[in-house]
């Protein structure tokens, strides 16, 4: 929790915030990131929350240090595979 604490003093936030961009996430994968680290800023150990959310607690670990390193930007979802999303698939008028 100490550590949770001192990232989120050092990105200028506080467990408020971060419960507010958990429910404003614009993607469910953004918003279990957030959800993630209130989790951790709550105490929760790595290994309960990825119990909790059902991810590997090494998911939960590189996400917290995503976070260390970036901030709040790291706590977005970009998609890397896949097929595109449903606005990209729209058919072109011809």
């Amino acid at each position: 929790m100490d550590v949770v604490s001192g990232l989120l003093e050092q990105w200028q936030l506080d467990m408020r915030m971060v419960r507010e961009r958990m429910y404003r996430a614009p993607t469910p994968r953004e918003r279990e990131r957030w959800h993630a680290l209130w989790l951790l800023g709550r105490g929760w150990s790595a290994a309960q929350v990825a119990e909790a959310l059902e991810r590997d607690a090494h998911t939960i670990g590189d996400w917290l240090a995503d976070f260390k390193r970036v901030g709040p930007a790291a706590m977005a979802f970009e998609q890397t595979g896949g097929p595109p999303p449903p606005s990209a698939r729209r058919s072109r008028p011809g």
